[in-house]
């Protein structure tokens, strides 16, 4: 016989605002049974006894046997109230089974290898956190219920990132999940007492005795921080375990602060994911990770229809036809899908909602975000739930907990940045279904977006992305990264209790020790400090990469008087890493202070060597455009003032005096170009060099030792030829004498996210990078002149110094500009963000009023290299093609003999206000991504002559674009972009010459992976090669010298006979 029955739960209890709940029998269909102690009601979740209607009153929880008219439907009488904690884990004995995956009533694969490695990494007394890394979609959670199960851990407290997952986990743990209806824990095991920590406690007594009723408490860190402090520790004191889901969320405080809490007991991370943008890893070391591949292999995900949209004109609108078109087709299949739209912000979700709202209204899109008011998001929700609601625009792809499974079409306007979010939403939209579903494959759409393609996602946005094939190579080298550095950290023995290696960060600086052979002995360390100084007497050692670390604690007097109670203690961190290759130990000390001689012998032996002198400053070879910032002399004949510091324009003085008189350089500290890309160096003669970076972990301060000792080491390094090489800084109270042939907006407004400061004048507003900077007078001396210039206004400034230096004045009519929230006058806008000034002879003129110009007087460009060409049929003073593409201007000329000299994947016109060029052409040849800057300037006269003034801008021009090299050609690659959408937008005509906007994507995606080889070509058939003066030749010297510096490129100058 069979009945059904409803769920039966026991008697709630609440704590202040928190209830505790346990579900004593599910609902489903019951098999009556005559049992030895009498009748009985039984199903794979549990047994109970049971009466005929009439029966009694008994004692504990009995099913009641329905008569014919109450329809085959149990009641139920007798005790309903919660179970204690303790009869509930009595139950979990022997209560399920470690089956093979393959056998029937199994977990699946990674569920039962990760609970093999839980238990195993347990029972090793290993108290560092564990991370599970499992894929989404591959049961977490029932993994989670399994390991309750198995571990019959005393008290559980689960921690989960928002309010939606912690409600539908709190829900598995009610149910146990799968677990009881796929027969793998036995009908006798008990469903827990499960709590919802959904308010905080202001008493501790009360906080403790809602743990002390539940076997599992489900909470979100904001719950627990709205808990009174004495609450909240007698809350976490309660439990004997923690799990964490979404563990990348980990390193951030709010959920340290509760894993450190933890710090003696077993802490358990899940995660998907366990790399995170920032960098910082989750703590604790992986003890079990399913890789993505394998999950893809037994068919946890369905294939992914993938489609990457990319237009010239209207992305968005492309995209939403193509979402809704597969919406269309999907329903009209007989699949029950639902559209999700992700917009990068509220605004943006106002945005889309409205272009779907007129591309499909009778699909009624709605809108969801964190600011839509709770009836109106339950209102939402509900037309999702019965269908009534087919698209719903969301921000950031509707949060972690939320599930919906009829969501299989996405469309991605905006796409997220990191790969972890991205990770996850792939698996939540491609979980597989059971056959007869009317849940079919899920559907990708993509909007392109130029920024992600130096991120992790580059690969997985391609226009020809595989998905199932590139999802789990991208997750696998993610991880792989993040397990290199956690496997680095967690080779280290011993540790001291106190710190974790996961949190230091060195400062990047080091000193360098030679060592005699190839042994060394870190732990003698300790002979050195001594043990009552070193932390916990511990000397953590990575013996596979020859690390150690260690912490010292120094006690002294207060600097502020001699009381004998009191003393002062510090801390000092000490790193040592031996490199083996180069015979070089690098230590490292927080104090920054002493050579560590000592220690390094104690380690290495007596014969090792300290690298200092004139040596240590090698570190500063191999650099461009090197500018000393900070420079000590000391002087050995004067005893009353032998120590001195200069900085700014005071190194010039201190580099060339100690030249002159015999005194000797104790440090140099400067900043300069190295392969393409700033970055700064010091040095100093007692050995010690930095950087001013500091080491995201120990892994990362390795690495640059590595790439210090390579200078060190190679002799070929001539010091008088590195200093030879600087470039003074010299403050400036009145203006150099020089022509200014270019002038620049600081690279932070071309490097930064959003549009940036607005700059407007006349009615008409443009971003300050799309406002052109340009030279209005070439006079060598009196104030400098120049012009804001866009499409619809022109604005004249004129720079001249006075007592507060540099200052800049509008000539007539200013202008505004509004950054961020904040809104100024051009004139103050411009004197705090003041651009930089190029003059003829390679100098510039910083933004703190600084001078930077060569030591040296620079030899002439070589007559030799200038290249004439015929011009034939072009009018030399017509510069611009315009969109119409004139044949006889110098922009087409020049742009069709390159394409015949040599070969281009794209060749942009970027001919107007805040060019990189006047042409763009990149191909990618080999590991190499080669960039020509093609600027064109027209002359000034009919025919071609030996007038200077022609050269000028043009000049100018090649110094500005060099900078586009830096940051490895993103900011370069960002500009085209945004420029070809916008040349489209005004003229219709495309500014691809050759190529197209797919083509210029391609080498975006593949451009991280490329070395950038950027040469500067100019084109000017006003200047006579058999005219030129020596002028012209330094004038075009100097912008080779600043180019080069800056690009490692070529420097070509087309011009006439």
């Amino acid at each position: 016989m069979h009945v059904v029955t409803t769920k039966v739960w026991a008697q709630q209890i609440a704590f202040g605002r928190n209830v505790v709940r346990q579900l004593l029998v599910p609902s489903g269909t019951l098999d009556v049974v005559e049992a030895a102690t009498g009748l009985e009601v039984a199903s794979v979740q549990g047994r109970w006894p049971a009466i005929r209607a009439g029966g009694g009153e008994p004692v504990q929880l009995t099913a009641v046997i329905p008569t014919v008219r109450t329809g085959g439907r149990v009641g139920w009488i007798g005790d309903t109230v919660l179970r204690s904690p303790q009869t509930v884990l009595a139950s979990f004995v022997d209560g399920i089974g470690f089956r093979d995956h393959a056998e029937p009533h199994a977990l699946r694969r990674p569920q039962i290898g990760a609970l093999h490695s839980v238990i195993g990494y347990w029972a090793s007394g290993v108290t560092a956190p564990g991370i599970v890394v499992m894929p989404t979609g591959t049961g977490k959670t029932e993994t989670m219920l399994a390991l309750l199960v198995a571990a019959r851990p005393e008290r559980l407290l689960v921690l989960v990132p928002t309010a939606a997952l912690r409600d539908q986990i709190a829900a598995k743990f009610e149910s146990l999940g799968i677990l009881h209806t796929h027969q793998i824990v036995t009908p006798s095991v008990m469903r827990p007492v499960v709590g919802k920590l959904q308010h905080g406690f202001h008493d501790a007594s009360n906080a403790a005795a809602f743990a002390s009723a539940c076997n599992v408490v489900v909470a979100t860190p904001h719950a627990l921080q709205a808990c009174e402090p004495g609450a909240r520790n007698a809350l976490l004191a309660a439990f004997s375990h923690l799990v964490v889901d979404e563990a990348h969320h980990a390193p951030a405080p709010s959920w340290s602060r509760i894993v450190d809490a933890f710090a003696d007991r077993r802490v358990l991370l899940f995660t998907a994911t366990p790399f995170r943008e920032d960098g910082r890893p989750v703590p604790g070391r992986t003890i079990f990770r399913f890789p993505l591949r394998e999950a893809q292999r037994d068919g946890y995900f369905t294939p992914i229809n993938y489609r990457a949209v990319l237009s010239l004109e209207d992305t968005d609108r492309e995209l939403s036809k193509l979402a809704v078109g597969q919406l269309r087709e999907d329903r009209a299949a007989g699949l029950d899908h639902i559209v999700m739209v992700r917009a990068r912000s509220i605004a943006r979700a106002k945005e889309l909602g409205e272009l779907y709202q007129a591309l499909a209204p009778d699909l009624n899109p709605t809108v969801l975000h964190e600011r839509v008011a709770a009836r109106a998001r339950r209102a939402a929700l509900a037309a999702l739930a019965d269908r009534s609601c087919r698209i719903v625009v969301c921000v950031d792809m509707l949060g972690e907990g939320f599930d919906l499974p009829a969501l299989k079409i996405a469309a991605l306007h905006d796409v997220k940045k990191s790969l972890s979010p991205m990770i996850q939403f792939i698996g939540r939209f491609t979980r597989s279904t059971s056959a007869g579903s009317t849940i079919g494959t899920a559907s990708v759409f993509v909007a392109r977006d130029p920024s992600v393609a130096l991120s992790p996602l580059r690969e997985l946005l391609r226009e020809d992305a595989d998905w199932d094939t590139i999802l789990h190579d991208i997750t696998e080298r993610a991880t792989a990264s993040v397990e290199e550095i956690s496997g680095f950290e967690a080779s280290f023995t011993d540790a001291p209790e106190e710190v974790s290696v996961a949190v230091l960060e060195p400062k990047m600086s080091a000193i360098a020790h030679r060592a005699p052979g190839h042994a060394w002995t870190p732990e003698r360390a300790l002979e050195v400090y001594g043990d009552d100084r070193v932390l916990d007497s511990t000397i953590a050692v990575n013996t596979a990469s020859t690390v150690a670390w260690f912490v010292v604690e120094n006690r002294s007097e207060v600097r502020w008087g001699a009381p004998q109670a009191l003393e002062q203690v510090t801390y000092e961190l000490i790193v040592m890493y031996f490199s083996r290759d180069r015979g070089l130990l690098y230590i490292h000390g927080s104090n920054n202070t002493g050579d560590y001689r000592e220690l390094a012998q104690a380690v290495l032996g007596m014969d090792s060597r300290p690298v200092t002198g004139m040596p240590t400053f090698r570190v500063l070879g191999h650099m461009e455009r090197l500018i000393p910032t900070n420079v000590g002399l000391l002087d050995s004949r004067d005893h009353f003032n032998r120590f001195s510091m200069h900085v700014g324009s005071d190194v010039y003085e201190a580099l060339t005096t100690a030249d002159r008189q015999g005194k000797s350089q104790t440090h140099i500290a400067a900043s300069g170009f190295r392969n393409g890309e700033k970055t700064t160096i010091s040095a100093a003669l007692s050995g010690r060099f930095w950087s001013m970076q500091t080491a995201p972990n120990l892994k990362a301060w390795t690495d640059w030792c590595d790439e210090q000792g390579a200078k060190l080491t190679d002799s070929s390094i001539d010091l008088a030829t590195v200093m030879d090489g600087f470039i003074f800084p010299e403050d400036l109270t009145e203006r150099p004498e020089g022509v200014l042939i270019a002038v620049e907006w600081p690279w932070p407004l071309f490097t930064g996210n959003g549009p940036g400061p607005q700059i407007s004048h006349a009615g008409t507003a443009y971003s300050a990078i799309d406002v052109a900077l340009e030279v209005a007078d070439h006079s060598p001396t009196g104030p400098f002149r120049i012009r804001l210039t866009t499409p619809a206004w022109q604005i004249a400034y004129g720079a001249d110094f006075t007592g507060t230096g540099l200052t800049y004045a509008p000539g007539e009519l200013d202008g505004r500009v509004r950054s961020g929230i904040h809104e100024y006058s051009l004139e103050e806008w411009i004197n705090r963000n003041k651009p930089t000034l190029f003059l003829a002879g390679d100098k510039m003129i910083t933004a703190e009023d600084r001078l930077l110009a060569p030591r040296k007087d620079l030899d002439p460009f070589d007559r030799r290299r200038l290249t004439v060409l015929s011009w034939a049929g072009v009018d030399i003073q017509k510069e611009s093609q315009t969109a119409t593409r004139e044949p006889d201007s110098i922009q087409a000329y020049i742009s069709a003999h390159l394409q015949q000299s040599q070969e281009f994947d794209v060749l942009i016109d970027d001919d107007r206000a805040r060019e990189a060029a006047d042409l763009v052409g990149m191909k990618i040849d080999g590991d190499e991504l080669v960039v020509a800057l093609v600027h064109c300037k027209y002359s000034s006269e009919p025919t071609p002559g030996g007038r200077v003034a022609d050269l000028y801008e043009l000049c100018g021009q090649a110094v500005r674009g060099a900078k586009w090299r830096q940051n490895h050609l993103g900011p370069l690659l960002n500009h085209l972009d945004r420029r070809a959408r916008s040349f489209r937008a005004r003229t219709g005509v495309s500014p691809f010459e050759v190529g197209s906007i797919e083509e210029l994507y391609r080498i975006r995606e593949l451009a991280p992976q490329l070395r950038p080889r950027v040469h500067t070509v100019l084109a000017q058939p006003g200047l006579s090669a058999s005219a030129c003066t020596e002028e012209h030749l330094r004038l075009l010297a100097g912008a080779e010298t600043y180019v080069h510096a800056l690009t490692r490129g070529t420097f070509t100058v087309y011009c006439s006979t």
